[in-house]
């Protein structure tokens, strides 16, 4: 399968419902709402939906659209696994399943400029027949970028409301790479496994170790497609005992071994800009 991502316009609620029915090809979306009111519920979380808002709609979640407005409009883009993790190094917080931002408002100007570069991707999408072309990708990466750079606090909305939960995933983008086990950070923020597990799964539905290794495992494929790096040597900058267990948590996750997996994205990628 070649890295690929879709955008489509839609103009009312019922076409943008069906647009994001399609879980077998795209496993994310993101949704800029031209003109909108009402909510969109995640893991049964309600976000208002607003004008000139991004809706973040994550893998492994609950989804839903509530109450909204029948003059519902906007453009959706859909990413397969292989686009979204090309792209996710540009906005982890966003693209985050279980710690994102599901929601974010932006002012006027900056949301019309992400559209013209939506539209100038779609052009460009089709021109191709297969490939995941590096101006496809650069115009994507701008887009995350920005949208990235637009986060704040009274502006979005996390998949977390518990502040203990918030404060655990602060400290896992910190501290991944030396700590892979849920007590570090149970000590470090003074609650019990036990509580903390309790919460993640009934916050976010997942464990606190699967979090841990969500955030390993999109270091690890940003390793491998942006660097020249070995496997030995991200092994180790992982801090795993050895190149043979990385493979093995690699795989288990991916169902794919590093090497594998380099060289699938290396050949669906005609650009060597990703990779130098």
């Amino acid at each position: 399968m070649t890295n690929k991502l879709e955008i489509k316009k839609f103009t009312d609620r019922n076409e943008l419902i069906e647009i994001t029915k399609d879980t077998k090809h795209f496993i994310s979306y993101l949704v800029f709402f031209s003109n909108s009111s009402g909510y969109l519920k995640i893991n049964h979380i309600a976000t208002p939906i607003e004008q000139y808002s991004i809706a973040n709609l994550p893998i492994l979640s609950t989804i839903k659209f509530d109450n909204l407005s029948e003059n519902t409009n906007g453009w959706c883009v859909a990413f397969n696994k292989e686009a979204r993790d090309l792209l996710l190094i540009h906005s982890f917080k966003l693209f985050c399943p279980f710690t994102g931002i599901t929601n974010v408002f932006l002012q006027e100007l900056i949301f019309n400029k992400l559209i013209f570069y939506l539209k100038e991707i779609q052009n460009e999408i089709s021109t191709q027949e297969t490939t995941f072309s590096e101006i496809i990708y650069l115009q994507s990466a701008l887009i995350i970028k920005y949208i990235n750079r637009s986060i704040k606090n009274d502006n979005s909305t996390s998949q977390i409301d518990d502040k203990m939960l918030r404060q655990f995933a602060d400290m896992v983008s910190r501290e991944y790479k030396n700590n892979h086990n849920v007590d570090f950070y149970t000590k470090a923020i003074g609650v019990t496994t036990k509580t903390l597990n309790r919460l993640t799964k009934q916050k976010l539905n997942i464990t606190p170790k699967q979090i841990i290794q969500y955030r390993i495992n999109a270091e690890a494929i940003r390793m491998l497609i942006h660097t020249n790096e070995s496997i030995k040597e991200i092994a180790y900058e992982l801090n795993f005992s050895s190149p043979d267990y990385f493979n093995y948590f690699f795989k288990k996750i991916n169902k794919i071994s590093p090497t594998g997996y380099k060289k699938k994205m290396l050949k669906n990628m005609k650009f060597s800009s990703l990779h130098q």
